[in-house]
């Protein structure tokens, strides 16, 4: 099967913010990346934000991003809001923010045509995610060919603070349906790429204990050490 094998696939990740891409699709990316296939980013807000009396300027997350997208060979990035104060996706009209991902962006869907994409699960307890899921999936509704591109494949992913507990828990929790099995190496290089997110630390939310130990649980589930888990909405062959 062509979609899951990864070989010369054309990955697109829809990220909230910057550090979502590594916590949820690490394993995705490196995989497609070593197939010879193609990654790319859409950042959909970075900006500066006050936290626990400490000032985090959106030059400093901008330029941890850099560093770990130069660190996993990421073909192609686009920021939507760069801002110096914090912006909430759910203030934004979802007219502007489809546009963006459809067309608007230079790594839009109809300009980089990916196979893959990749979007946050619903199940979160922070509007930027749920919004980004909502106004996600409205760009990847199927339309007549003629009007638009939809990829053959759309996941979403999870994140470590998230998959236990959500807003939406009277609809449920996340449901993995799809595995990557990762390697005690690679789990390893994941926790050392969260790293370079010096200003996105959390301890006990974002961190490599938490990252490493939601890996397990996934890798439990399929019956292996470690494992990156996503939900299918769509895959074609």
């Amino acid at each position: 099967m062509k979609s899951m094998n990864f070989d010369k696939e054309t990955l697109l990740v829809i990220a909230p913010h910057a550090d979502d891409e590594i916590l949820g699709c690490y394993g995705l990316m490196n995989k497609i990346k070593k197939n010879g296939g193609k990654v790319f980013v859409q950042i959909l807000t970075l900006g500066g934000y006050s936290r626990n009396n400490d000032v985090v300027k959106k030059e400093i997350w901008k330029n941890e991003f850099l560093s770990v997208s130069k660190l996993m060979k990421i073909d192609g990035f686009d920021i939507k809001f760069y801002e110096n104060d914090e912006k909430h996706l759910d203030t934004i009209p979802q007219h502007l923010l489809i546009e963006y991902i459809t067309s608007k962006s230079k790594i839009s869907l109809q300009k980089i045509k990916p196979t893959i994409v990749a979007i946050p699960t619903i199940f979160s307890t922070h509007q930027d995610h749920v919004q980004t899921y909502k106004i996600s999936l409205a760009a990847l509704r199927t339309r007549p060919k003629k009007d638009s591109f939809c990829p053959q494949t759309i996941l979403s992913y999870e994140s470590p603070e998230y998959h236990s507990w959500s807003a939406y828990s009277e609809l449920g929790q996340f449901s993995p349906t799809f595995f990557i099995e990762l390697n005690k190496r690679e789990i390893l290089e994941k926790v050392k790429t969260f790293s370079l997110y010096k200003s996105q630390f959390r301890k006990n939310q974002r961190d490599g204990e938490k990252i490493t130990s939601l890996a397990k649980t996934r890798g439990d589930e399929i019956g292996v050490n470690y494992a990156e888990s996503y939900h299918v909405h769509k895959i074609s062959v």
